[in-house]
């Protein structure tokens, strides 16, 4: 058995005996080798560093690895964490809003006394039956004011059965009859007067954009439950 003489191979030499690469009576050779040779150990100390200091650099390159992936996981975490964290913020101010639909008081222009529905009518000329009507409105106001709803429905859908009425009084008349046909629970004909109103651009009674979303809202939720 020879000890190899260049240089090269001597290096792989050593690293065949520090992989336990080698035979017993390699080893045994070897071995015998290192202790006549302070060269040859040197040699194999270096190997030894080199081999330690690639697997220190192969450790620590998983490890930053590792820390990037951790790191890219957490950021991924940080962000799904803002997304329900705004999502959150948005869900409660949407349940919100619903609470405010579903509970604050619809208002018509003037509901509980409108008499501007006669607008410029004079009331000393006006017929038996024009006198009729709008005590008929007046009372159904009245009524939704007092939580009696079927009494309402009755002096209102009178009103809206009367054929000469002008439109803002015709208006006012159907969006007040709407809201006692809901507070009564007959959403199917709650819907049918506010629909005629959903995309009207030539109305004529102001009801505010806010107080059509609680109407709507209202009827949607009382057709679910």
């Amino acid at each position: 058995m020879k000890r190899p003489t260049d240089k090269a191979e001597e290096h792989d030499w050593i690293e065949q005996y520090l992989f336990g690469k080698m035979t017993k009576e390699e080893a045994v050779f070897f071995e015998n080798e290192l202790k006549n040779d302070k060269n040859l150990t040197k040699e194999m100390e270096n190997v030894q560093q080199i081999h330690k200091r690639i697997q220190e650099v192969f450790l620590e390159q998983n490890a930053l690895n590792t820390l990037k992936k951790l790191q890219a996981l957490d950021r991924r975490r940080i962000t799904v964490f803002k997304v329900f964290k705004y999502a959150g913020f948005l869900a409660a101010a949407c349940a919100a809003f619903i609470v405010y639909l579903s509970s604050s008081p619809t208002q018509f222009p003037n509901s509980e006394n409108d008499f501007t529905v006669v607008r410029k009518a004079n009331p000393t000329s006006m017929t038996p039956q024009q006198h009729y009507v709008f005590d008929q409105f007046f009372e159904g106001q009245a009524h939704i004011a007092e939580g009696q709803y079927t009494l309402a429905i009755k002096n209102l859908e009178t009103v809206v059965q009367f054929n000469d009425l002008r439109p803002y009084f015709r208006e006012a008349a159907q969006w007040h009859l709407a809201f006692a046909y809901l507070k009564n629970g007959d959403t199917v004909r709650a819907e049918q007067l506010y629909l005629q109103f959903s995309n009207c651009l030539d109305c004529e009674y102001p009801v505010s954009k806010i107080d059509r979303w609680k109407v709507w809202w209202q009827i949607q939720y009382t057709k679910l439950f």
